[in-house]
């Protein structure tokens, strides 16, 4: 176990990064732009680093370090610097301690965030830089007139008074030693025109603990969704971001999981059921508003990546679904609206007439789809018609029939993804094109494919299954970046994946592999940083994080793995009374 990221804290409005003798950036969602923040980074070049893939890494990087921080502490002695659990307002605050004196030096802006995806459809028009700043004794205020932004850094000391003075690089201010210590504490508080000024409650940081794997994993997903990712928008509205630095946008997949620690063991009225019914509220809301889910959309709704996932359209169903088994009740008592909700994304999968399986534009690793059925997106949408047929009835639903498809969904991708592998195995495809074509591939993206025993899509031992997932986890294969620390990987990016070991590890424990899963937790022991968050992609021969120092998904799927024999929530037994008239149905043509 290694320190390889900044330590991260949230309130659930704001959200930050920092590190022992700087705060990076503070950062909140925007009902317009998707995001702000208060940042010393340098800025990204949309001519020379936008679409050039290791420009856009090394500007990631770059992210991670103190070269990219708004306020920076300086003293000739070590400095302490910790998160306050409990600020007051739409704020943040850090204290610093140091046995000499102390200056604070801030070198940023206010801006939107560039966004800088790896596969961009849409990148954002570049906005003016028009920050203004104005030193007020211990408080420095930051304005942005284009974002209808403002900032306040206020200062303050036990010691006697703090005065911010203007430099030729910036602004600055010195905290003489006291009788023992030098101490200063910074609060930072961001201010949005037309957004919500209410945090839900003291701030969430991500700790850093001594223990086992899955305390520390599962602590860190929880304080880092509650905190950083799950972002109050609007009134009764959550948007849950993938990360709050690097890509702060809203894939309905990547979101599914990283709440699904929320979903397995958040107690009737408790903060997580809270945060949960006004996540489903925006999707079934703002990110609605303008048709399907598409790849990704920006914090107040807006489509932002327009390409359309079938897999995508299935998860805030899955979701809903998951919160009414957990919480024994649907997010509100207006059931036609739920019943509306999952009508309209059901119409807007599309579903093939001559295989009655789901056709996408795009795989779950955002990438072009090769040939129109995936199988990890099959495996999904039996299993949510599965538990939505469950508890369909209540919203006047056809549970019988939706069991039904569940069931004919299952066989007929069991018999249509059937592939002979070069092995001389029978695998199940990757893709197919529901003849006789098929794409032989494995990738870290598509959890699905190794739940499908834990869902029931299949038994444990089932040799088709069994052939599969050893073809992907095998170390001479095509999909295993090799290595000391090697496993399955994705061609969306290179290096080891975190996802990808934890695939191996749901994989190990279906199979009752002990020898495999102890390896696995050791590889993820090793690549974990010290709070317990885990990357996108790693180095498989030195462990050094290659992509994405943030990333809610790898480490919020690993704490539901350590902690849930199926990722399935626990089910309610309270039935809700009435229903509404109608029947569902699922799909197009294409």
């Amino acid at each position: 176990m290694s320190s390889r990221k900044p330590r991260d804290v949230g309130n659930g409005l704001l959200a930050a990064s920092y590190t022992d003798a700087a705060v990076l950036a503070v950062t909140r969602p925007h009902p317009r732009l998707g995001m702000v923040e208060l940042t010393g980074a340098r800025e990204f070049s949309e001519d020379h680093d936008r679409g050039v893939e290791a420009r856009v890494r090394a500007y990631r990087s770059h992210l991670a370090t103190d070269d990219s921080a708004g306020l920076r502490f300086l003293s000739d002695a070590p400095l302490t610097l910790g998160a306050d659990p409990a600020p007051a307002g739409a704020a943040l605050a850090w204290t610093a301690r140091s046995a000499t004196a102390v200056t604070v030096e801030f070198r940023g802006r206010l801006q939107r965030p560039p966004y800088a995806e790896i596969t961009d459809i849409a990148p954002p028009p570049p906005m003016l830089q028009d920050t203004a700043a104005d030193p007020d004794g211990p408080i420095l205020t930051l304005r942005s007139a284009a974002m209808g932004t403002a900032a306040a850094i206020t200062a303050s000391s036990p010691d006697g008074p703090v005065t911010w003075t203007q430099t030729p690089d910036g602004f600055e201010c010195h905290i003489p030693a006291g009788p023992t210590v030098a101490e200063v504490t910074l609060t930072v508080e961001l201010q949005v025109e037309g957004a919500p000024d209410a945090p839900r409650g003291g701030a969430h940081v991500v700790p850093v603990l001594a223990g086992d794997l899955a305390t520390r994993t599962s602590r860190a997903a929880r304080a880092y969704v509650l905190g950083c990712c799950a972002l109050d928008v609007a009134e009764d509205q959550t948007c849950v971001v993938t990360d709050h630095r690097l890509l702060p946008l809203s894939w309905t997949r990547d979101a599914y999981f990283i709440v699904l620690p929320l979903l397995l063991h958040g107690q009737p009225g408790s903060v997580e059921e809270d945060v949960l019914r006004r996540h489903l509220n925006w999707l079934f809301g703002p990110a609605r508003a303008q048709g399907p889910w598409m790849r990704s959309h920006l914090t107040g709704g807006q489509v932002k990546d327009p390409g359309l996932q079938a897999d995508q359209q299935l998860y805030p169903v899955l979701e809903l679904v998951d919160y009414r088994r957990r919480f024994g009740r649907w997010p509100s008592a207006d059931l036609p609206h739920w019943q509306h909700g999952i009508r309209a994304a059901f119409d807007d999968l599309v579903i093939s007439p001559e295989t009655g399986l789901l056709v996408s534009e795009e795989n779950p690793a955002d990438d072009p789809a090769e040939y129109a059925h995936n199988f990890s997106t099959q495996i999904l949408f039996s299993e949510v018609l599965g538990r939505l047929g469950d508890v369909a009835d209540e919203l006047g639903l056809d549970g019988a029939d939706l069991s039904r498809r569940a069931v004919e969904v299952r066989e007929q991708t069991k018999a249509l993804f059937r592939a002979d592998a070069p092995s001389g195995h029978r695998t199940y495809a990757y893709e197919t094109d529901g003849g006789h074509r098929h794409r032989l591939y494995a990738d870290a993206n598509d959890l699905p494919t190794a739940l499908a025993a834990a869902w029931g899509f299949c038994a444990p031992d089932d040799p088709v299954w069994q052939a599969t997932m050893d073809a992907a986890f095998d170390p001479s294969g095509p999909y295993v970046v090799a290595g000391r620390l090697g496993g399955l990987g994705s061609q969306h990016t290179g290096g080891v994946w975190a996802l990808g070991l934890v695939q191996e590890l749901i994989y190990a424990r279906a199979i009752g592999d002990d020898e495999r899963e102890q390896h696995v937790l050791g590889v993820l022991e090793e690549l974990a940083s010290e709070d317990g968050m885990l990357p996108e992609t790693a180095d498989p021969a030195s462990g050094q994080w290659l992509s994405r120092h943030w990333f809610g998904w790898p480490g919020a799927a690993l704490a539901c793995v350590l902690t849930s024999i199926d990722l399935r929530p626990v089910p309610a037994t309270t039935r809700l009374a009435g229903s509404v008239p109608g029947v569902v149905t699922c799909g197009q043509s294409s």
